[in-house]
């Protein structure tokens, strides 16, 4: 079977054949490329969140897209879905959909669903192209039944909380400041004795916090796992500047920390999980 790189092109030169399907949309009537994701964004049919960066600077950082956190989304639950086998095809070969694990107000499940490119090689396409986003009781999964199920992550509900029964985090504080400076706040990316002094102050804090709000730990999916997400208050004691992730080892019975991940990155990356908490990752 077809292995696919996306759900949808990526990026303007992405080849066709790499990408499952085409959204299609009428330039002419002032449509672009992220209308066929409005019936989700727009909360139509679909539970309504925030699917963009709530802070003027990550909006500036994808000011060519509305929903940049719905996207990502869509492209990386159809990916693990793809992995797990959960992709569904008619009978007929000619229609396709899987489960985007969002959910209606009345917490039904909501599918995304394609029709078959019949001449997707004469055309240079994608092998589907987008139909609609369908409810669990419309009549357009009647060929589907029964429908597959949402892709999901997690193996051990315990990695989804912190384990204060291992060790001290052991942090990589080089690799962070010289390999990820340029996610330092402006204040400490010229200065790497000032940035330590932070981080190490930061973390240092992490347990306590961590033991009167279990939640600020925060899942997300990394290369085939599940690690956590950490605050990092740098320069105030209010406001978080970056996320530590935190990976278990189950074997040495401690927790390694090597990089640190900006607001926008942390928050789109935890989002394939669930919806984040916005008490700290709200960037």
């Amino acid at each position: 079977m077809k292995i696919y790189k996306g759900l949808f092109k990526r990026y303007k030169d992405q080849p066709n054949n790499e990408v499952f399907a085409s959204f299609l949309f009428n330039s002419k009537n002032g449509e672009n490329w992220e209308t066929p994701f409005e019936a989700i964004a727009n909360g139509t049919i679909c539970k309504k969140e925030d699917w963009n960066f709530a802070t003027e600077k990550f909006k500036k950082e994808y000011s060519n897209q509305k929903y940049p956190i719905l996207t990502n989304f869509l492209n990386y639950t159809f990916l693990r879905a793809q992995e797990l086998n959960l992709i569904s095809y008619s009978f007929d070969g000619d229609k396709s959909c899987f489960n985007t694990g969002l959910q209606t107000y009345e917490e039904k499940d909501i599918f995304a669903t394609f029709y078959k490119n019949k001449k997707s090689n004469e055309y240079d396409s994608p092998d589907w192209t987008f139909y609609t986003f369908a409810e669990s009781y419309s009549g357009k999964l009647k060929p589907f039944e029964p429908c597959p199920d949402i892709a999901t992550y997690i193996d051990d509900p315990s990695d989804l909380v912190f384990d204060f029964n291992l060790g001290d985090i052991d942090v990589n504080y080089k690799h962070i400041i010289e390999q990820n400076k340029e996610r330092l706040p402006e204040a400490l990316k010229s200065n790497d004795r000032l940035a330590l002094v932070a981080l190490k102050g930061s973390i240092e804090s992490l347990k306590d916090r961590i033991r009167r709000n279990y939640k600020i730990a925060i899942p997300h999916w990394y290369e085939g796992k599940i690690q956590l997400l950490l605050p990092l208050n740098l320069l105030s004691d209010n406001n978080a500047d970056l996320a530590l992730v935190v990976d278990k080892d189950k074997e040495r019975k401690k927790y390694f920390a090597r990089t640190v991940l900006t607001m926008d990155m942390a928050y789109i990356d935890a989002r394939l999980i669930t919806r984040p908490d916005r008490d700290w990752l709200n960037p």
